[in-house]
């Protein structure tokens, strides 16, 4: 673990052990309370960015928080949804800009943090941040992985040298906690915190939410939500529309989000003759609200951490037709909220649409459990508690608001020691 010692030998740019430890000391007796800086270098944080936020608003009430973001347009809302809940924030420049790092560190140095938590995808991302945490002083680093391992061999180096500032790796499920594992990742390293939303809140009702978007009130409506990318599998729920609506007359499917397939949506739909079935919506800042037009949920993706979307149906009483992937099996019940069926599989897709569609018994059963499962199992609530108690340990382990700063000396290779064998 990187202490003030480690610091203080770790290369011209980190500060001397003294000074971390009279800034920790100073901070800790101004505040009186744990200072937490959350950042993402994502260009598109969507899921992590509303994981962040969540997150943000349950710690608040008991830490100063802090959302740090690249400044795109969806880092943008992220940030623009933090300052609603009144917490610190911070637009980033670009990560490859040379001032990318130094604006971390100013932000830092202005606003003293005891926590510095990353949260990354598919690590793919520039992870300089923690490295610049490390440089302001930062006693605790953490990273969240959102998306569980699925690269080549080759970026494995890569990723090792990007967490080796790092305390302790999160996993947002036993899936994502396993595929690090195998990699090479050390098991006392990681640690599970399941994902969690807040909940929603009474919505507009069915009739109002299909008025909103001119759907027939007596209409079967199929609804998904997620970023217009390969990794998310729309294309498999348009491939399985002709075939549901050959069944059902009547159905409409809506898809809300953005991203770069559109249009290639929209042309798949046509050419399978169902375009007047298929509605993409784009992003919609209401959309958990516009869940109460649908009758059933749909994800069909290809791979998931462990998926908001489908939390968010389960919140608002929607049964869950998904894919049994990653961290999509650790939310949905097989049987009990919903169904899981295999990948990459349009016929399947459809028949467990179809099944459900045509048995609202069945589908209020469902959703009756999959409401009781999020309440139980996934709230934000329980998220933030457990992340919290694993800040605690990692600064515990630190030393960081005691009475003393620990001087052992650790290379980056003896905190983790399975990195060299792993990217051979």
């Amino acid at each position: 673990m990187v202490n003030a010692a480690d610091i203080a030998t770790g290369g011209a740019d980190r500060p001397a052990a003294g000074l971390v430890a009279r800034r920790r000391e100073s901070t800790v007796a101004r505040r009186r309370r744990l200072s937490i800086c959350l950042y993402s270098p994502s260009a598109d944080p969507s899921g992590m960015g509303a994981h962040m936020v969540d997150l943000a608003a349950e710690l608040r009430s008991r830490a100063d928080v802090s959302v740090l973001c690249w400044g795109t347009p969806a880092g943008r809302r992220v940030l623009d949804r933090a300052a609603a809940l009144g917490v610190g924030t911070c637009a980033l420049p670009r990560p490859r800009d040379p001032a990318f790092a130094q604006a971390i560190v100013e932000f830092l140095s202005a606003h003293p943090a005891d926590v510095f938590h990353v949260h990354v995808g598919s690590g793919r991302e520039d992870f300089d941040g923690a490295r610049a945490a490390r440089r302001a002083g930062v006693p605790a680093v953490l990273q969240t992985q959102h998306q569980p391992w699925l690269l080549s061999r080759r970026k494995r180096a890569s990723f090792f040298r990007a967490i080796a500032p790092v305390d302790r790796l999160i996993a947002v499920s036993e899936g994502v906690r396993l595929t690090h594992e195998r990699i090479g990742v050390p098991a006392e390293r990681l640690v599970t915190v399941p994902n969690g939303i807040v909940p929603r809140g009474p919505g507009p009702g069915r009739q109002a939410a299909r008025a909103a978007l001119g759907l027939d009130p007596d209409a079967l409506v199929v609804m998904n939500v997620g970023r217009l990318l390969a990794q998310k599998g729309q294309r498999y729920l348009v491939a399985a529309l002709p075939a549901l609506a050959a069944r059902f007359p009547r159905l409409e499917v809506v898809i809300v989000g953005d991203g770069h397939l559109s249009g290639d949506l929209a042309r798949q739909a046509a050419e399978l003759g169902v375009a007047g079935s298929l509605h993409l919506l784009g992003h919609r800042s209401d959309a958990r609200m516009l869940l109460d037009a649908a009758d059933v949920f749909a994800l069909p993706s290809r791979q998931e951490g462990l998926p908001l979307a489908a939390l968010e149906a389960m919140d608002a009483g929607l049964p869950v037709v998904a894919t049994d992937v990653i961290g999509t099996a650790e939310v949905v019940a097989h049987g009990v909220t919903g169904t899981l069926v295999p990948p990459q599989d349009p016929p399947a897709l459809a028949r467990a649409l179809g099944d459900l569609l045509a048995d609202p018994e069945l589908r209020r059963r469902y959703a009756r459990a999959g409401r009781r499962r999020y309440v139980e199992q996934f709230t934000a609530r329980r998220m933030a508690e457990e992340t919290l108690g694993v800040y605690e340990q990692v600064l515990a382990w630190a030393g960081a608001g005691g009475a003393s700063v620990r001087t052992e000396r650790r290379s980056d290779r003896d905190r983790w020691p399975s990195t060299a064998r792993a990217t051979r």
